[in-house]
Formats: structure tokens, C-alpha cells, sequence
């Protein structure tokens, strides 16, 4: 009896924490910075194709092995300038066009976890620590990559000679990423 009562109540457990994500329902943003004042530039990309891992039973066997492949072409900041000045001074000076975004080593804790992002971009791959919470039903992901990690301090100079005036001469090499998702039970 004790045995059986044992194995229902481990089965509880797991149940209660049986969530996973609505991987249809992904939302993408990267935050960069320009300006003294580092004020920030939000966009996210246009078509991006992810890939979720086979099982989904839970938020770590979701997002283990996790991938976004971007096209940095179709960057969306809801401004047609500022696509074009990123596209044309910025993403285009890319030896590789194609950013590739792999999740590993995810750690799920009780709201809230660890993923080490493998990133490639401009032909470099850098892990990029991140962190999540669970917050009103949604689960939230953020980290932070600096470019020149990526050799792209050629690239970010340039963007920031274009836009100059608008940054006040200063392109930051931080950016901000991060991702959110329903949590689904």
C-alpha cells in the first residue's frame, strides 16, 4: 500500500510538472543599443524557421536541441528606414548571411531555467548564455551577445557611420536576445 501510494504521489509530481511551450506561438526580439544613452532598438526577423526537439513532454525536452535558422535580410523593426539601414550598412557586410541559433544544456527549475545558446553568425559561433521565467502562463528568454565576438566590429562600424547623427555616433556592441512562448500544460 505505502509502495503504491509512494508511485501515485512521484506520478503527481510529474504530472504537475508536465508544461511544455506552444511552439506555434514563438515570438523572436533582439534589442540592440545606440546612443550615450544606450537607448534601445527593438525588432525581431520576418519567417524565421524553427525546429523543436521530437519530445514534448516537457519545457527541457522541447527546447533541447532547439534551432531558429534567420535570414538577417528580413530583419523588422515596423520601419522601413531603419530595414533598409540595417540591411544595407549592417547585415550585408556579413561573410555568411544566415544566423543560426541552437539550444543546449537547458535546465528546467521550478518558473524558471538556464539554455546556453549556440549562435553562429557571420561564419563565428559563440555560446550565449541565457535565462528564463515563467511568468502569467508565459515563459520568457533572454541573453546577451556583444558582435565583435562575432567579427563584426567592421559591420557595427560601419552601420554606425550611416547613421551617424541619429546615434549620435555611438552603435553599442551589446544586443539583446530573447524569445517567448506560451506554456502550454
Amino acid at each position: 500500500m505505502k509502495l503504491k501510494l509512494l508511485a501515485i504521489s512521484i506520478l503527481g509530481v510529474v504530472g504537475l510538472n508536465a508544461a511544455s511551450i506552444d511552439t506555434n506561438k514563438v515570438n523572436v526580439v533582439w534589442t540592440a543599443y545606440k546612443t550615450p544613452a544606450k537607448a534601445a532598438v527593438s525588432g525581431t526577423f520576418k519567417n524565421i524557421d524553427f525546429k523543436f526537439g521530437k519530445k514534448r513532454d516537457s519545457i527541457a525536452s522541447t527546447l533541447e536541441g532547439a534551432s531558429a535558422t534567420i535570414d538577417p535580410m528580413k530583419v523588422n523593426l515596423n520601419d522601413d528606414v531603419k530595414n533598409a539601414n540595417l540591411r544595407d550598412f549592417f547585415f550585408s557586410k556579413f561573410s555568411k548571411k544566415e544566423i543560426k541559433v541552437t539550444l543546449r544544456d537547458v535546465v528546467e527549475g521550478k518558473d524558471q531555467g538556464t539554455i546556453l545558446a549556440s549562435v553562429k553568425m557571420n561564419g563565428k559561433t559563440n555560446k550565449v548564455p541565457m535565462e528564463y521565467k515563467i511568468t502569467n502562463g508565459v515563459l520568457k528568454a533572454s541573453g546577451v551577445l556583444d558582435l565583435s565576438e562575432f567579427k563584426l566590429n567592421e559591420a557595427r562600424a560601419n552601420l554606425q557611420k550611416a547613421v551617424y547623427d541619429l546615434h549620435e555616433g555611438i552603435t553599442w556592441s551589446q544586443v539583446g536576445i530573447a524569445f517567448e512562448a506560451p506554456v502550454t500544460k
